[in-house]
């Protein structure tokens, strides 16, 4: 499995077509209707409670609080058990792990907010991990640790929602003849070398203006996914966050934020990298746009080091952009990345 919607995919497709331990099978699908929680645009958000579900049933088959020895790996193991099923129990069991570990952080309005918080001891997906010998999966079923503490989550949201608003303001400052001259000003700053040309500022303004439209929505949608990413494990204070160029083909976004964005959390001074981080993300997912240079780079155009062609695809320089166009980039800032 290469990505998170590999994983979504494969939990909806056991879902529906292998059968669980009966207890477990009528919990799943008579109460919980869980098959119909996984659509073709994401999460369905009037099952918004099922993962908090499956995690209180799971606890109480354990006995948690009860002296008894059970383990919740146990619990899923057991609960996964069916001779009579299609499919391989590993993946059932893998299944109801990706459920326990799935978190609902937000919901405003149309919008669910969603955190993948997989065991900070696991090295790969979910549906990869659980493997081996019923020794081994049951030892790694039986792993609690998140990769993601509460506070992390909590923080992701809240970036969030200061993304979306960067991004609004930003398609407001770039709307057609009410561009000032000031934003145009900025544009300059982020996008236009020493040969561009008056053609390739107003250019520039269309592509910027219909991007964060799409990244306005897509912090906006319905179903959104943080998680990490889980090839990059081992190196994941190294980054701040990554996205697949194009999105994942799921109908929703998932972005995933690594050890760099999550060491600001409650850092309100650094709020706006965080921000920074998740338009630079979607400015990926939903433009493709390419890593050409990073702010620790210098993102000032130049025709020798990022002429305009590049700059207006390089997704660093869309989010410092937004980010000072919007007021939030402080001069020294500015000056330490436009170098």
């Amino acid at each position: 499995m290469n990505t998170f919607t590999d994983v979504y995919n494969k939990a909806s497709e056991v879902l529906k077509n292998q059968l669980f331990l009966k207890e477990w099978d009528d919990f799943l699908k008579t109460t919980l209707a869980a098959p119909s929680f996984f659509t073709a645009k994401g999460f369905d958000n009037a099952k918004k409670d099922l993962p908090d579900k499956i995690r209180r049933k799971i606890s109480t088959d354990a006995g948690v609080g009860v002296g008894t020895s059970k383990t919740q790996g146990t619990v899923i193991y057991n609960a996964a058990v069916n001779s009579d099923s299609s499919g391989v129990l590993a993946e059932r069991a893998a299944t109801l792990k990706m459920l326990k570990h799935l978190h609902l952080v937000l919901q405003k309005g149309g919008q669910q907010v969603w955190v993948y918080s997989p065991p900070k001891m696991d090295t790969k997906w979910v549906f990869d991990e659980i493997t081996g010998s019923d020794a081994t999966v049951k030892a790694r079923l039986d792993r609690e640790e998140e990769i993601f503490s509460n506070e992390e989550k909590l923080w992701m949201s809240d970036a969030l929602q200061l993304s979306l608003k960067i991004a609004e303001d930003t398609k407001v400052k770039l709307a057609g003849a009410a561009t000032s001259d000031a934003t145009k000003a900025v544009v300059r700053k982020w996008f236009l070398d020493e040969d561009s040309t008056d053609t390739d500022l107003n250019n520039a303004i269309t592509t910027l203006s219909a991007g964060f439209n799409k990244i306005a929505i897509a912090c906006n949608n319905n179903t959104l996914v943080f998680t990490d990413y889980a090839d990059w494990r081992s190196k994941r204070n190294r980054f701040f966050g990554g996205a697949i160029p194009g999105g994942e083909g799921g109908g929703f976004p998932v972005i995933y934020l690594e050890g760099a964005f999550t060491r600001l959390t409650g850092n309100s001074g650094k709020k706006w990298l965080c921000a920074e981080t998740i338009i630079h993300e979607m400015s990926h997912h939903e433009l493709s746009t390419e890593d050409h240079k990073y702010d620790s780079d210098g993102l000032k155009p130049s025709k020798a080091a990022l002429p305009y062609a590049k700059a207006i695809a390089n997704a660093d320089s869309w989010g410092y952009f937004a980010i000072d166009l919007a007021g939030y980039l402080s001069a020294t800032d500015s000056l330490n990345v436009l170098k």
